[in-house]
């Protein structure tokens, strides 16, 4: 099934990247945490969603392919320019997630180059592609919000803990901001890029279980987290150091 074309993903002019795993291969995922992987945007029918352990210490099937050949060469090369813009190289593969919606950041290299590996779940990335009707921008903001958790395992990691070692809620409105900025530097490129429908499916998976290690951001934190780094994106002045460290000082302001 076609689901993209050549201007979708805001990936065109770059030769595609290869997404390196073997067809029904295995790997781990694990609980979001600072000391394993990072399964930190479970969904249930919704967007940057909260882990709910579904996956915890089970073995997943991942996969080269989306199961469209076009698909796969414009979103390798949508994530080639992730992958420049992060200054990060985590390996890319798409997995069963089965009923449960759901997409992996996980510091181990499972796969492909690393430091780091992001699993797209394939039922999350169909429907994505066929609901919401953006050309692909909101499958591409999921990317960017994974590629923000692997940068923040450069060092960033500890030091959002350090804002509240208790929840996810800073590391989650971080990689918000970078999806933002990442989406604010492809709207120089692409005028059209709307961040309304990332916004609305970003805000309604917002949450208010304040005590959870699960907490992500109430909906309206996740929704300005995404539209401050889209503010600073669109200027063009910024490189991706610079965002992180105002993302950070932004969370830090308002934790």
């Amino acid at each position: 099934m076609k689901m993209l074309n050549r201007r979708s993903l805001l990936g065109t002019g770059l030769v595609a990247a290869a997404l390196p795993v073997a067809l029904g291969a295995t790997a781990s995922a694990h609980a979001a945490g600072p000391s394993g992987g990072c399964a930190l945007c479970e969904l249930n029918g919704s967007f940057f969603g909260r882990n709910r352990g579904s996956a915890k210490g089970r073995n997943v099937r991942i996969a080269t392919s989306s199961g469209d050949a076009e698909t796969d060469r414009f979103l390798g090369s949508a994530l080639q320019r992730l992958s420049a813009t992060f200054q990060v190289s985590p390996g890319f593969a798409f997995f069963d997630d089965g009923e449960v919606e759901n997409a992996y950041a996980a510091r181990e290299t499972l796969l492909g180059n690393g430091p780091g590996t992001v699993l797209m779940g394939m039922t999350l990335f169909r429907r994505l592609m066929t609901e919401v009707k953006d050309g692909g921008v909101t499958v591409i903001a999921v990317c960017a919000h994974e590629f923000g958790h692997i940068y923040q395992y450069g060092g960033y990691y500890r030091l959002l803990d350090q804002v509240d070692s208790q929840t996810n809620r800073p590391h989650e409105l971080h990689a918000d901001f970078l999806a933002g900025y990442y989406l604010g530097l492809r709207k120089a490129e692409h005028r059209q890029l709307d961040l309304r429908k990332v916004g609305y499916e970003l805000y309604r998976m917002g949450d208010t279980n304040f005590t959870s290690r699960q907490h992500h951001g109430t909906p309206d934190e996740r929704f300005a987290a995404l539209s401050a780094g889209f503010k600073l994106g669109s200027q063009g002045k910024a490189d991706i150091t610079a965002a992180a460290k105002a993302g950070f000082e932004l969370i830090r302001r308002n934790s």
